[in-house]
């Protein structure tokens, strides 16, 4: 090697070194966007700048060690340096907003990236809530949400929101006690998700024999058709006009659509109550025809 060509290299050497300890101009924001500070109050509506420190979010996203991008209003929001530079409020900077205008998998997307391992949630992305267009931030509210989960309302108001005619069927005479307060919707189905119809919680009745066990069998001689078609071919579990929340206000209505052919003496108005021989109507251990030994 020349001492021409040392010199040159030498010189790139020098060149290089001068240029890394060069420090950033004062004005740069990071490259990445992320403000890693707490900069979100500074222009922020005060009501929610009193209710997030009481919500688990906020212990849960202040820690030291979580990388910018996973870190307070960042997390949700997205990058904010630009939001701060400009010195805040709504629609500054280009960050992420959760309005009703924007798609529904846009608003969950965020929650995914945390609560997505979370095993009520596994179902979500393909569950009819989702399929219907309701987002996370329908139902919770990160900033001011009621109780852990931060509800936007609380228990069944919230879910009532939307499924006005379930209401109307708690609202009859026979009737699970939803409003009372003793059974809740969240008992008997999971909204985040499941692989069952209805947002059921367990397939094949498993939902209604949790609470109704006696009547789940296995019996020696079997009613075929609670067997096939399941309780909701009898039964309507919101609410009914019916005793024991019958879809039929006479119980031999009920029971002729599948059982046509009855003897002759069974059509007289005494037997138009067809439980009061056929006691044992969901299984027997004891007769075929269900009844009472």
């Amino acid at each position: 090697m020349t001492v021409a060509r040392v010199a040159a290299a030498v010189l790139l050497l020098w060149l290089g070194s001068a240029r890394a300890e060069e420090p950033p101009a004062a004005d740069a924001p990071p490259a990445s966007g992320y403000t890693g500070s707490d900069w979100r109050w500074a222009a922020g509506p005060t009501d929610q700048a009193d209710s997030y420190p009481k919500t688990p979010h906020a212990a849960a996203l202040s820690v030291a060690t979580r990388p910018a991008a996973q870190r307070g209003c960042e997390a949700c929001h997205g990058p904010g340096q630009a939001h701060s530079d400009a010195g805040g409020g709504k629609g500054v900077g280009g960050m992420r907003t959760f309005a009703k205008s924007v798609p529904a998998p846009q608003r969950s997307a965020p929650c995914l990236v945390c609560h997505a391992g979370d095993k009520s949630l596994h179902d979500f992305t393909s569950g009819e809530h989702a399929k219907s267009g309701v987002a996370c931030t329908d139902c919770h509210d990160p900033h001011k949400g009621v109780g852990e989960t931060m509800l936007v309302k609380s228990g069944t108001a919230l879910c009532y929101g939307c499924h006005l005619d379930i209401r109307a069927k708690f609202a009859m005479p026979e009737h699970h006690k939803v409003d009372e307060g003793v059974v809740s919707c969240l008992d008997c189905h999971q909204p985040h998700g499941t692989r069952n119809p209805r947002l059921l919680k367990a397939a094949n009745d498993r939902t209604c024999f949790r609470c109704h066990g006696d009547l789940e069998g296995p019996f020696v001689f079997e009613h075929t058709g609670n067997v096939t078609e399941g309780c909701q071919r009898c039964h309507e579990p919101h609410g009914s006009t019916g005793r024991h929340l019958l879809i039929r206000q006479q119980v031999a209505q009920l029971c002729y659509e599948c059982h046509a052919v009855t003897p002759t003496s069974h059509v007289q108005p005494s037997y138009r109550d067809c439980t009061r021989c056929h006691v044992s109507i969901h299984g027997s251990n004891t007769d075929p025809r269900f009844l009472e030994q």
